[in-house]
């Protein structure tokens, strides 16, 4: 190890909900050397960009918009005198064996490398683009991602267009197609490919019903028109099964503008290229029940482990990585990952489940957060280990775009090799909106962390 290398107990990647919380909730836990490394030039991640309230109901106990949010964390980050690294980009990430080195670029400090003995990755997650869904035809101005025109809407005042289409149901593209209309667009659909939506009920409610924009199921872009600046796009009809366009039912729709909303990845590339064991259902890491990763050490949380629906759930899932890294560095050996560790799996109806991996003795109660395949209604949500039944939950209905949480006595899954959580339940019949429905917005308001 270079003598001239920095050396700090515990590093944060990230400088959003999770992040914040990661690093406030380590120096809570006794650790006061933390630094947070963020690649944006205010801390927040997407929350600044939200200005719509529905935040912290949980966490704070009172409405707030997402720039109130973010302000909220980060004064607890400077309340506590934490360090706060704006603009840095972490490059590289190896696996030493007196921690993990980072390799980090920023104005304020130019290339450094930095040894810590803990990591904690909250990176966020990025939105999936035109190039992820292969849609052919011309490379026209006029398409963005839902967070991209958010972003020029609210933090630069720009409209990206007046007649829309938007593809995708995701809770950033409802509240953008919201937005707009406010601002005198005319947002003149929403298409999705699934039978579902992938936003909240909330959210199509309040975002599409209430403005009068038709959301329509099982239909998909499958071509582009227009030169300098978009003139159009074809739609076409989707099959319920194969989800494949059913030729000879493309319209034309003329629009200058079209918005993706078609869900979010994780953003794993720096845990990727240190060798991070990644999870193919839910794109995150593999954590065990301290959100501790494949690397011993490395810790991850938020949106970049799993696509949260809530803000709250994000901070609170930093705060449990923090308080983990934090206890690490008192025992690092005990605490590396063990390979006699149970497996949690998803069973029928889940698409995945976070932890993917127990201790051989967890304690307390152990969270254990998924989403389902379909919408059900009348639901038992069963969890097994070692295939009998240890606990089950009554829930009224769950659907994918909402993330169901269950909390376990940590005794009831020692010792067991693999832990299943499954869902039985009624199939809740998708509603086809052609039209606003007539439902009242008598929900609760939306709450966004895309």
């Amino acid at each position: 190890m270079s003598k001239h290398m920095k050396q700090i107990d515990i590093a944060v990647i990230g400088g959003g909900a999770a992040g914040l919380a990661a690093a406030t909730a380590t120096y809570d836990s006794g650790v006061s050397n933390v630094v947070v490394f963020d690649r944006e030039e205010a801390p927040g991640g997407i929350l600044k960009q939200c200005i719509h309230n529905g935040f912290g109901l949980h966490r704070f106990k009172e409405e707030l918009t997402g720039p109130e949010y973010a302000a909220r964390e980060f004064a607890a980050l400077t309340q506590r005198g934490i360090a706060y690294v704006p603009e840095a980009t972490v490059f590289q990430m190896e696996s030493v064996s007196e921690g993990t080195r980072l390799s980090v670029l920023s104005p304020i400090n130019g290339f450094e490398q930095v040894l810590a003995h803990a990591v904690v990755l909250a990176m966020g997650s990025r939105e999936r683009t035109r190039g992820a869904l292969r849609i052919p035809g011309t490379r026209p101005a006029g398409i963005y991602t839902a967070g991209a025109a958010q972003h020029l809407i609210n933090l630069q005042g720009i409209m990206p267009g007046k007649e829309v289409v938007m593809l995708g149901s995701g809770d950033i593209g409802l509240i953008v197609a919201r937005r707009l209309a406010y601002e005198g667009a005319h947002v003149k659909a929403v298409f999705n490919r699934s039978h579902i939506s992938s936003g909240l009920r909330r959210n199509i409610v309040q975002c599409l019903d209430d403005y009068g924009i038709p959301l329509k199921l099982l239909h998909t872009v499958t071509s582009i028109y227009g030169s300098r600046r978009l003139e159009a796009v074809g739609v076409s009809e989707v099959d319920k099964a194969t989800k494949r366009a059913i030729p000879g039912t493309e319209q034309i729709i003329p629009c200058d503008t079209l918005l993706l909303a078609v869900g979010l990845i994780p953003e794993n590339d720096l845990a990727r290229q240190a060798g991070v064991t990644l999870d193919p259902k839910s794109h995150g890491a593999l954590v065990d029940e301290r959100y501790q990763t494949s690397l011993p050490g490395v810790f991850s949380c938020g949106n970049v482990l799993h696509i949260h629906d809530l803000v709250d759930f994000v901070s609170e899932e930093g705060e449990a990585a923090g308080r983990a890294a934090a206890a690490y560095l008192g025992a690092p050996s005990s605490d590396a990952p063990a390979a006699d560790t149970t497996e949690v799996l998803p069973g029928a109806g889940v698409s995945y489940v976070v932890p993917q991996r127990l201790s051989a003795q967890p304690n307390g109660k152990i969270p254990l957060r998924f989403r389902v395949r379909d919408v059900y209604r009348d639901l038992t949500i069963c969890v097994s280990a070692d295939g009998r039944e240890v606990k089950r939950f009554r829930r009224a209905v769950a659907v994918p775009a909402e993330m169901q949480t269950v909390r376990l006595d940590g005794a009831l899954l020692a010792g067991a090799r693999t832990v299943e959580v499954s869902v039985n339940a009624q199939h809740e019949p998708a509603v086809q909106h052609d039209a606003p429905s007539k439902q009242p917005a008598s929900c609760a308001k939306d709450q966004e962390v895309r």
